[in-house]
C-alpha cells in the first residue's frame, strides 16, 4: 500500500482501523478470501491474481484520493568457481545465513525471466527456459554442461525436462509456481555440493545481465502527481501487453517477496498483514 498512500489514494492503517486488532481480523478475513484452497498460505501468483483485480476494481470505477524502495531482483555473480562454490554452500546449510537470501532473490529473478506471460507460473515451455537461465552461473565455471553437449537434439532436451517439469510439477496442473521451482531448485542444488560439486565441463563465457537496474525501480517513483499514478495503475490492470503492466508484476513481486520472510515462496496468514503495508 505505500504506492497508493504516497498519492493518498490508500489511507494509513491507523486511520482505517480503530485498533490493532480489527486491522488483524479484517486482513485475516482477506487472506481467507485470497486462500481460496484453504492451505493457510497463499502462493505469488494467487496474490498477483488478487491485486490485479483489486487494483483494477478501483481505478475502473474512478480512483479518488483518500481524503483524511528499491528491489532486492539481482542474480548472483561471483568472481571464481571457489567463491560460487562457497556461496552455495553457505546458501543451502541455514536459512538463516545472507547468502540464503541472496540465493532465493536470484532463484526468483531466474523465475521471473522465464515468466513470459506475467501470471506468477510457468509451463513446461517456460520451464525449457528456465533451465538455461538458471544454469548460466554454474555453467560459468564449468560447473553444468551446455545445453548442446548434454542433449544430441532439441527434442531430446525438451523430452528431459518435461519429464523433470512433471516431477516438480506434483498437483498435475500444467504448471509449476516459485514456490515450486524454489523447493526443488534448493534441494537439487544442496545436493550437488553435499556431494563434493566440481567444476568439471567447459567454462562457458557469459554475457552479464545489464537490465537489474529497470526491474529495481519503484512503480511510483514514475509518477508526478495522483492522477498519473491512477492512469498507470488504470493502464497496468487493462493492457497486459503495456511496460505499465510489466513495472505493476515487478512491484507486485518486490512487495510479495519483501513480506515471505519464511523465504519459502508463500505467504502465511501473520506474513500477510504485513503484506499488506508494503
Amino acid at each position: 500500500a505505500a504506492a497508493p498512500r504516497k498519492f493518498g489514494f490508500a489511507p494509513q492503517a491507523s486511520e482505517q482501523y480503530v485498533s490493532v486488532e480489527e486491522r488483524k481480523e479484517a486482513r485475516a478475513n482477506l487472506f481467507k478470501s485470497i486462500n481460496t484452497e484453504g492451505t493457510g498460505e497463499i502462493s505469488f501468483q494467487e496474490f498477483l491474481a488478487w491485486a490485479m483485480e483489486h487494483i483494477k476494481s478501483k481505478v475502473l470505477r474512478g480512483a479518488t484520493p483518500w481524503k483524511a524502495g528499491v528491489g532486492k531482483l539481482s542474480l548472483i555473480q561471483p568472481s571464481s568457481a571457489e567463491e560460487f562454490v562457497e556461496f552455495l554452500k553457505a546458501a543451502t546449510s541455514s536459512a538463516s545465513n545472507p547468502q540464503h537470501k541472496d540465493l532465493y532473490f536470484h532463484l526468483l529473478r531466474c523465475f521471473t525471466d522465464a515468466d513470459a506471460t506475467m501470471s506468477g507460473v510457468i509451463d513446461a515451455d517456460g520451464f525449457d527456459q528456465l533451465i538455461d537461465i538458471a544454469a548460466i552461473a554454474p555453467r560459468k565455471y564449468g560447473f553444468a554442461p551446455s545445453a548442446e553437449a548434454m542433449f544430441k537434439t532439441d527434442a531430446e532436451r525438451k523430452n528431459s525436462r518435461s519429464a523433470l517439469f512433471k516431477c516438480i510439477d506434483k498437483d498435475g496442473s500444467g504448471t509449476i509456481s516459485f514456490d515450486e521451482f524454489l523447493n526443488w531448485a534448493m534441494k537439487h542444488i544442496k545436493g550437488k555440493v553435499t556431494g563434493g560439486v566440481k567444476a568439471e565441463y567447459q567454462p562457458m563465457a557469459i554475457e552479464e545481465d545489464a537490465s537489474l537496474a529497470a526491474k529495481n525501480l519503484p512503480i511510483y517513483d514514475e509518477a508526478s502527481s495522483p492522477s498519473d499514478f491512477a492512469t498507470f495503475c488504470k493502464t497496468a490492470v487493462t493492457d497486459k501487453s503495456s511496460p505499465e503492466y510489466q513495472k505493476m508484476y515487478y512491484h507486485l513481486l518486490r512487495c510479495f517477496s519483501d513480506a515471505d520472510v519464511s523465504m519459502n515462496g508463500r505467504i502465511r496468514k501473520d506474513d500477510f498483514d504485513a503484506l499488506v503495508d508494503v
